[in-house]
């Protein structure tokens, strides 16, 4: 298990290189759970009620696809997590995702700090 601080690996750095390419490219949810997060971000006045699929998802593109913005290694037993946090109109949000760039959620935290820790 990786450690707070710990270098990655060669392999390790590979696959967050690949994760992040492959988002970048194409936001992949698991089958049907685009609308449902998306119902859920609009439920809890993260989305405007009106937002499509597409407008959820560039905010993710936006979000991913700055260089500036910090990424994070989160392992789960042998599988690797990553987050990336960034900013879309004046709010922070943390972008979470598996191999492939396969979506697990994306939302804006309360207290990203916290939540993070």
């Amino acid at each position: 298990m990786l450690e707070k601080g710990e270098i990655l690996s060669h392999d390790e750095k590979r696959q967050v290189v690949e994760a992040l390419q492959a988002i970048r490219k194409k936001v992949s949810w698991k089958s049907g759970k685009d609308q449902v997060h998306r119902a859920k971000r609009q439920r809890m006045g993260h989305l405007l009620p009106t937002a499509s699929i597409s407008d959820y998802e560039q905010v993710l593109f936006d979000i991913v696809g700055d260089d500036n913005n910090v990424v994070y290694l989160y392992q789960f037993g042998k599988d690797h997590y990553y987050g990336v946090r960034g900013f879309s109109e004046a709010r922070e949000w943390l972008i979470i995702f598996g191999a492939g760039g396969v979506m697990e959620t994306a939302f804006p935290p309360e207290d990203m700090d916290e939540y993070l820790a």
